[in-house]
C-alpha cells in the first residue's frame, strides 16, 4: 500500500488533487477544509490511512502555501480523517487486517457491521474539526500560483484499477496482502516505463522504519501476552457480557482506545483481535473494539503510526505541533465520534 501511495505521489497525483481542491474551494476557507477532508476520506479508504499522511499531507501543505490560509486546520484534517475513516474498508488501516487476521469478513458483512459507524465517525470528526478551527476559517481564501500538471492517464488508470482489484479481493475474502504486494509491483513497472529509475524512488519513499517498528510491536505483544497481559482483553469482554448493551459497547471502545494511546493501536488490534477469536463475544462488542482501535488514536499522537508519521511530515515542513496541542484538538474531536461509532457498529 505504501508503494502504491509512493507511485501516486511520484506521478503527481496528490499535487494535482490538492491543487484542484484549492481551486474548487472558490475563495472559501470552509469549503477548502471540506474538500481537503473529503480527499482524505477517499485516500484513506482506498490507499490506507498511512497514504493520507505520507502522500496527501505534503501535497496539502504545498497547496496551502500558495494561499493566505493558515495550514493548521488543513493538516489536522489530514491527521484526524486518517483515523476517523480508517474502517470504511478493510484495506483502510493495517489494524483491520491484524484485528481479523485470517478471519476477515466478506465485504458485504463488513459494510453491515461498520458502514453506519464509519459514516458517523467521519461526519462527527469533521464537525468537531470545523468547530475547533472556526476562527481560522474566517475570511476569504486568496490563491497565488499556477496549476499542477495533470498526471498521466496511465497512472490514473493504474490507481483506479488497483482500487477496484482491492475492493473485489476484499469482497471475495481473497488474500489482500499478496494482492496488494502484486499491485505495488505492477505500479513500479508502470512507473518504470516512463522513468526507468522510478522504482528506486518508490522503494526509497517507503517508510521502512515503520516496517521495523511494526515488527517490534508484534514482539511487544508476544512479550505482554507471556507476562499475562493477554488476559486483560478477555477480562474486558467478560465484563461487557454482564453490562447493559450501550454501556458495554462504549466501554469496550474506550478501553481499546485507551490501550491504543498507551502502546499504539497496531499491537492492541492484534491482541484484542486474538481475544475476540478466543472468547467469541457478541459481534457488536468485537465491532465496538475495532472502532476503538481505529478512531481512538485521534486522542494522542502516540495512538497510531499514522499520527506519528504525520508529526514527522510536519517537522520536515518546518511546522511544529506539540503533543499537548494535538491532544487538545483530539479531546474535542474524538469522544463523540468514538461513542457514536461504537453504538452503531454491529
Amino acid at each position: 500500500m505504501m508503494a502504491l501511495a509512493e507511485f501516486a505521489r511520484g506521478e503527481g497525483v496528490f499535487d494535482w488533487l490538492a491543487g484542484g481542491t484549492v481551486r474548487a474551494a472558490r475563495g472559501s476557507r470552509v469549503r477548502l477544509l471540506l474538500l481537503v477532508y473529503g480527499a482524505g476520506v477517499a485516500t484513506t479508504a482506498l490507499l490506507s490511512n498511512d497514504a493520507t499522511i505520507v502522500a496527501l499531507t505534503p501535497a496539502v501543505l504545498a497547496a496551502i502555501a500558495r494561499t493566505n490560509a493558515p495550514p493548521e486546520p488543513y493538516v489536522f484534517a489530514c491527521a484526524l480523517v486518517a483515523n476517523a475513516a480508517s474502517f470504511v474498508l478493510p484495506i483502510s488501516n493495517p489494524s483491520n487486517l491484524l484485528f481479523f487476521a485470517a478471519h476477515m469478513p466478506p465485504l458485504a458483512t463488513w459494510f453491515a457491521s461498520f458502514a453506519l459507524a464509519s459514516v458517523a465517525s467521519v461526519l462527527l470528526t469533521y464537525a468537531a474539526l470545523a468547530f475547533v478551527f472556526r476562527h481560522d476559517l474566517r475570511g476569504a481564501l486568496c490563491v497565488d500560483g499556477g496549476r499542477a500538471a495533470r498526471p498521466r492517464m496511465t497512472a490514473l488508470a493504474t490507481l483506479g484499477a488497483a482500487g477496484i482489484v482491492l475492493v473485489v479481493t476484499s469482497s471475495l475474502r481473497g488474500p489482500l496482502g499478496a494482492v496488494a504486494f502484486g499491485l505495488g509491483v505492477v505500479a513500479a513497472i508502470v512507473a518504470a516505463l516512463a522513468r526507468p529509475r522510478a522504482p528506486v524512488a518508490i522503494a526509497r519513499g517507503i517508510a521502512w522504519p515503520v516496517v521495523a517498528l511494526t515488527a517490534a510491536l508484534f514482539v511487544l505483544v508476544d512479550a505482554l501476552d507471556a507476562a499475562g497481559a493477554g488476559s486483560l482483553p478477555r477480562a474486558l469482554f467478560a465484563w461487557a457480557t454482564h453490562a447493559s448493551a450501550p454501556v458495554a459497547r462504549v466501554g469496550v471502545a474506550f478501553a481499546a482506545a485507551a490501550a491504543s494511546n498507551v502502546v499504539n493501536n497496531l499491537p492492541v488490534a492484534l491482541d484484542v483481535g486474538n481475544a475476540v477469536g478466543r472468547v467469541h463475544p457478541m459481534p457488536a462488542l468485537g465491532a465496538a473494539a475495532l472502532a476503538g482501535v481505529n478512531v481512538g488514536p485521534n486522542f494522542t499522537v502516540n495512538g497510531s503510526l499514522a499520527t506519528l508519521l504525520w508529526l514527522a511530515v510536519l517537522r520536515r515542513a518546518g511546522i511544529e505541533v506539540t503533543a499537548l496541542r494535538f491532544a487538545a484538538v483530539g479531546l474535542a474531536a474524538t469522544p463523540a465520534a468514538l461513542a457514536v461509532a461504537a453504538l452503531l457498529a454491529r
